[in-house]
C-alpha cells in the first residue's frame, strides 16, 4: 500500500527536527569542533594539557636530573632495540627463504616487527627527552622534520615502537585560540605527550637486554673516575732515594747552557 502524503511529510518533518536536535547535541558537546561545514572530534582518550593525566612525566622521570645517569638509560634503550631489530630481520630473512622454498606462504606483516629506520625516530625522542623534567611532546611534524622522515612513516613507526614497548604517549587536547568563554566546541587536538614505561610495557625479548646494559653502564657509573696514582711513594726510604736523584738533575740542568742564551 503506497505511503500517504501525510504521513510521507510527517517522516520527514521528523528526520528534520532530529537531524536538528543531533547537530546541537555535538555543537555543545566538548572536544567538538566545526570546521568547512563538518564536525570533527577530537581523539578517543585524549586528556586536556592541564589534566594531571596529560603529563604523564609527573610519574614517569628518568635520569634523576644526572646527564650521566640519562646516557647510561639511553644507551640501553637503544640497545635493546638494536639487539630486538636484529632479531626481527634474522626471522624475516628466513621466512623469506622458507617462502621462496614454499614451506611458506607468507612473511611477517611491516607493522609486527621493527623497521631499521624505526631506530632514527626512537633515537630522537630519546635525545629529545628532558631528563630533568621528564617533558617530552614534539608533534608529528616536528618528529619528521627534524629526523628527514615522511609524516606517514613517523605515524606508523611510532605505531610499531609502541608496539614493543619502546615508548608510550598519552593524547591530548587544547583550549582553541580565542574560544575562552565563549559557547560551542572549545577543544582541539594538540601533539601526544610521550614517556617512556620499559619496566612494564618492554617486550621480554628486548626488556632484558635492557636491564643487562643498564646493570653495566650504572655500575660503571658507581666506580667513579679512577685513584690517581700518588705523586710521592708511600715507602720513605724510596722517596729520600727519588729526592736525592731529582736535586741531581736539577744541579747538572743549571750547568748546562740554556738554548736561548
Amino acid at each position: 500500500m503506497p505511503k500517504s502524503k501525510t504521513y510521507g511529510s510527517f517522516a520527514n518533518q521528523n528526520r528534520t527536527a532530529f537531524g536538528g536536535l543531533a547537530a546541537d547535541i555535538l555543537h555543545r558537546t566538548s572536544g567538538f569542533r566545526k570546521e568547512r561545514g563538518a564536525t570533527d572530534p577530537v581523539r578517543r582518550d585524549s586528556y586536556h594539557e592541564a589534566s594531571p593525566k596529560a603529563q604523564p612525566w609527573r610519574q614517569h622521570r628518568h635520569g634523576g636530573g644526572s646527564r650521566k645517569h640519562w646516557a647510561a638509560i639511553k644507551g640501553a634503550a637503544l640497545g635493546a632495540f638494536d639487539r630486538l631489530y636484529r632479531a626481527h630481520s634474522i626471522d624475516l630473512r628466513q621466512a623469506r627463504a622458507d617462502r621462496r622454498a614454499g614451506t611458506r606462504e607468507d612473511v611477517t606483516p611491516t607493522g609486527e616487527r621493527l623497521h631499521g629506520d624505526d631506530r632514527a625516530i626512537l633515537w630522537y625522542l630519546l635525545d629529545r627527552y628532558n631528563h630533568v623534567t621528564g617533558q617530552l611532546f614534539p608533534s608529528y611534524a616536528t618528529i619528521a622534520a627534524e629526523t628527514g622522515k615522511s609524516l606517514g612513516f613517523v605515524k606508523a613507526s611510532l605505531g610499531r615502537l609502541k608496539l614493543f614497548g619502546f615508548v608510550c604517549w598519552v593524547r591530548r587536547t587544547k583550549t582553541k585560540e580565542g574560544a575562552e568563554g565563549n559557547a560551542g566546541p572549545q577543544l582541539e587536538q594538540t601533539s601526544n605527550a610521550y614517556f617512556f614505561d620499559w619496566a612494564a610495557q618492554l617486550v621480554t625479548e628486548a626488556k632484558s637486554t635492557f636491564q643487562n646494559l643498564l646493570t653495566i653502564a650504572m655500575k660503571k657509573l658507581r666506580g667513579g673516575a679512577k685513584p690517581t696514582r700518588p705523586t710521592t711513594p708511600s715507602d720513605p726510604e724510596l722517596a729520600a732515594i727519588l729526592s736525592r736523584m731529582s736535586a741531581s738533575i736539577d744541579q747538572r740542568d743549571g750547568l748546562v747552557p740554556s738554548a736561548s742564551s
